[in-house]
C-alpha cells in the first residue's frame, strides 16, 4: 500500500512539478508586521493616539502596498501547519479596549476590509460597565460592548490583564520584591482567571491571545502566561514577524510594533520596512 502511494505521489509531481514545489515554496515563510494601535481620537495627540483619518490613511496605504489584512485565527492557523497566508499578510490590534476603537475604528476597518485583535483590561471595562460613560475617546469599553464586537467578525478578543495594566505595585504583570515565587504565580494566574471569567460570563467571548502590558515580561512570568494557554502571546519588539509554516513555537512570541501616532503614515510604514 505505502508502496503504491508513493508511486502515485512521484507520478503526480513529474506530472505537475511547478505546482508541487511553488505551492511548497509559498507556504515555507511569511514575513508578517503586527501592527499595535491603542487610541483613536480628534482632539488627543502623542505616540499612543491616532486620528481615525490617520487609521484610515495606514489601512488604504497598506492595502496599496499590496498586504492583506489576516486574522489571528489565520495566523494561528498557518504556524499549527493546517491552513495558509497570503503572500504579503498584515495583522492589527489595538490594545486597552478604548471606547475609542468602537466609536471610531470600528467602521473604518470594516469599511477597509481588515479585522482586527483587541486586548481588554479588566478592571477598566468594569468601571465603563458600571459608571456612565464620561467622554467618547476617554472611556472604555463595557462587557456587551466587548462581546457585539466579538460578534461583530471585525474584532478578536484577547486579554491585557484583568487589574495588572499599572506601574505600581508592579510592572505590568512582573514580580513584586516582596512576593515568593508560589505567591507571585498564583496572583498573575489569579488576575488572568478573573478576566477570561468576566469575559466569558459577561461578554460571551474567551480571550485568544495575551499582550503583556507594557511589553514588561521576564522568563518567569513569560512560563506562567505560557501555561495559562492563550493561543497566542503579543510581545512589544518593535520588528517584523518572520513566520515558518508549522512553525508554532513562534505563537508564544508574536513581535508588535506601536504605531507612533506622531508620524505620518508613510513615514511610519517606511520606518520599519513595511513596504
Amino acid at each position: 500500500m505505502k508502496k503504491a502511494l508513493c508511486t502515485l505521489f512521484l507520478f503526480f509531481a513529474l506530472l505537475f512539478p511547478f505546482s508541487f514545489s511553488s505551492t511548497m515554496a509559498e507556504e515555507e515563510s511569511r514575513a508578517l508586521p503586527v501592527l499595535m494601535y491603542h487610541s483613536v481620537s480628534e482632539t488627543q495627540k502623542g505616540v499612543y493616539f491616532i486620528t481615525p483619518e490617520q487609521l484610515e490613511g495606514d489601512l488604504s496605504a497598506l492595502k496599496k502596498r499590496g498586504y492583506t489584512s489576516v486574522t489571528l485565527s489565520e495566523v494561528i492557523g498557518y504556524l499549527k501547519g493546517y491552513r495558509a497566508l497570503p503572500e504579503k499578510p498584515v495583522l492589527i490590534t489595538f490594545d486597552d479596549g478604548h471606547y475609542n476603537n468602537l466609536y471610531y475604528a470600528r467602521d473604518i476597518l470594516k469599511e477597509q476590509g481588515f479585522t482586527a485583535v483587541l486586548h481588554v483590561i479588566g478592571c477598566f471595562t468594569e468601571y465603563s460597565s458600571t459608571h456612565e460613560k464620561d467622554h467618547v475617546e476617554y472611556s472604555h469599553l463595557t462587557w456587551e460592548e466587548i462581546g457585539d464586537l466579538a460578534r461583530s467578525g471585525v474584532f478578536e478578543i484577547g486579554s491585557h490583564t484583568y487589574r495588572m495594566h499599572a506601574y505600581k505595585p508592579r510592572f505590568g504583570i512582573k514580580k513584586k520584591p516582596s512576593e515568593s515565587a508560589e505567591e507571585y504565580e498564583e496572583n498573575l494566574l489569579k488576575d488572568l482567571r478573573l478576566l477570561e471569567r468576566d469575559l466569558l460570563e459577561k461578554s460571551g467571548v474567551i480571550p485568544l491571545s495575551f499582550a503583556y502590558p507594557f511589553g514588561a515580561y521576564d522568563k518567569e512570568s513569560e512560563r506562567i502566561v505560557k501555561q495559562a494557554g492563550y493561543e497566542a502571546i503579543f510581545t512589544c519588539y518593535e520588528k517584523v514577524n518572520l513566520l515558518k509554516h508549522g512553525d508554532k513555537q513562534k505563537l508564544s512570541r508574536l513581535y508588535r510594533i506601536n504605531r507612533d501616532g506622531t508620524l505620518g503614515t508613510d513615514a511610519f510604514l517606511n520606518k520599519h520596512k513595511i513596504v
